[in-house]
């Protein structure tokens, strides 16, 4: 980070395990020794589960994540920039039409951006209350000075989803406590095919999130939530959020999907209070 995105040219790729260790820095001129803006390691271990719906063949040219939702609002931030690396292998796959556009906003100073917007919505579909909801995005965006991502502008590169018929809202007394809602988002399971001619999943699934807990490989119970995508009742996905220790709100989304019986780490989220 600390320079405009390229596209779409640059690292383009299928979406790929997340690695035992992930460093996001920025660096350019005023900032040549990069500042680290997060750190995810210690990737949690979960003991094996029996094979479900996800194989290694059937999610190969999906981008499996969450998006985060309030109400009808959705939020989706790429924090590692696996959607950007998705998406330029997408448009160049399937020859989509977009534009790169420069701009500036105003937060303290003049805040630079870069966004790309396709000339047609870009489809994905979230499972919850045993509906497949279908939602679109048609652009993404970046504020890219490393003095701004440092200071009041997103750090991170985001979409806004188009809302859709699904609600979910916090408690009365959950929107009273700010600290709660930072450290307990809630996210929704979501794909977004590599092309829905291809989509290799059976089109009549239907499911609803709810708390589940894993065992880790060291014999330790992690509270999360988890969904079953085609009723076998064996769970297809689990995520939870990784609150620090610490008197500043930091907060780590962990998503895993069973793939063959193996819980795989593929995607994540990033927040920490200013």
């Amino acid at each position: 980070m600390g320079m405009p995105l390229t596209f779409p040219d640059g690292d383009a790729s299928l979406q790929q395990p997340l690695a035992d260790k992930i460093e996001v820095i920025c660096k350019d001129d005023k900032y040549p020794e990069a500042s680290k803006l997060h750190e995810l390691k210690n990737t949690t271990k979960f003991k094996k589960t029996k094979p479900s719906i996800f194989t290694k063949e059937n999610t190969k040219n999906l981008y499996i994540f969450l998006t985060h939702i309030d109400s009808t609002y959705l939020y989706l931030e790429d924090c590692d920039y696996s959607l950007l690396k998705f998406m330029r292998y997408k448009t160049e796959k399937q020859n989509l039409q977009y534009k790169v556009v420069d701009s500036m906003t105003y937060f303290v100073n003049e805040e630079k951006l870069r966004l790309v917007r396709w000339n047609n919505p870009i489809n994905f579909k979230i499972f919850e209350n045993n509906t497949v909801f279908e939602t679109t995005f048609n652009n993404y965006t970046e504020y890219w000075e490393c003095s701004n991502k440092l200071d009041y502008s997103p750090k991170y590169p985001y979409t806004f989803p188009k809302p859709t018929p699904l609600r979910i809202n916090y408690t009365d007394e959950q929107h009273e406590d700010l600290a709660y809602i930072l450290k307990n988002p809630i996210m929704v399971f979501s794909i977004l095919p590599l092309d829905e001619m291809t989509y290799e999943l059976p089109y009549n699934l239907e499911a609803s999130s709810k708390k589940e807990e894993l065992e880790t490989g060291s014999g330790k119970n992690i509270e999360g939530t988890g969904i079953d995508l085609d009723n076998d009742k064996i769970l297809d996905a689990f995520w939870y959020n990784e609150v620090q220790d610490s008197k500043i709100v930091e907060v780590v989304t962990r998503l895993y999907v069973n793939i063959e019986g193996k819980w795989i780490p593929v995607w994540y989220t990033y927040f920490r209070e200013m």
